[in-house]
């Protein structure tokens, strides 16, 4: 057991070293602004609002800004399957778009003419070979066949646009990602 006056030692100490810490604390900074002291260096230091910043001085702003997908470097963290999932998503929300734009008594028979057509009958084979062999394909098979599947996708609604632009309603593809 400590003596008494070690007790009132440590006491005393732990007090002051309160204290300092609250002097260290408090201690006033004053902030940038109240450092200058002339008007013009006041004048410098205040903030910029409007087009009369200071003369001469280039106007930032991300108005007009366009993201370009091309330069889109980044990448993508999906799986094969997720990705393959995308495409035809994508494409299958394209042809529903395309029918309410059309309506169903136009693109009915337009999607008939379409899936008649030799190139998308070749176009269906393929994708029905890739099917079956995907279960069986490693996930680096899968992602070298993700080029393809887009090309085939994009060939198919690319024949689908011709069908219904000969039917009078022209028709654009969505830009590629």
């Amino acid at each position: 057991m400590p003596s008494p006056a070690r007790r009132r030692l440590v006491l005393v100490l732990l007090v002051v070293a309160l204290f300092a810490a609250g002097a260290w604390l408090l201690q006033r900074v004053p902030p940038a602004t109240e450092v200058a002291s002339s008007p013009e260096t006041r004048k410098a230091a205040a903030p910029a609002t409007g087009p009369s910043a200071q003369p001469g001085a280039a106007v930032r702003s991300t108005i007009g800004l366009r993201l370009d997908p091309g330069a889109n470097e980044l990448p993508d963290h999906r799986t094969a399957k997720e990705q393959k999932e995308a495409v035809v998503k994508g494409w299958g929300k394209f042809i529903e778009a395309q029918k309410d734009k059309v309506g169903a008594a136009a693109f009915d028979p337009a999607a008939k003419r379409w899936l008649a057509r030799p190139r998308v009958q070749a176009l269906l084979e393929e994708w029905k070979a890739l099917e079956q062999a995907w279960p069986e394909r490693s996930e680096d098979q899968r992602a070298a066949q993700l080029p393809r599947i887009e090309a085939m996708w994009r060939e198919g609604m690319a024949e689908l646009a011709a069908e219904l632009t000969a039917a009078g309603h022209p028709t654009a593809l969505p830009e590629p990602r």
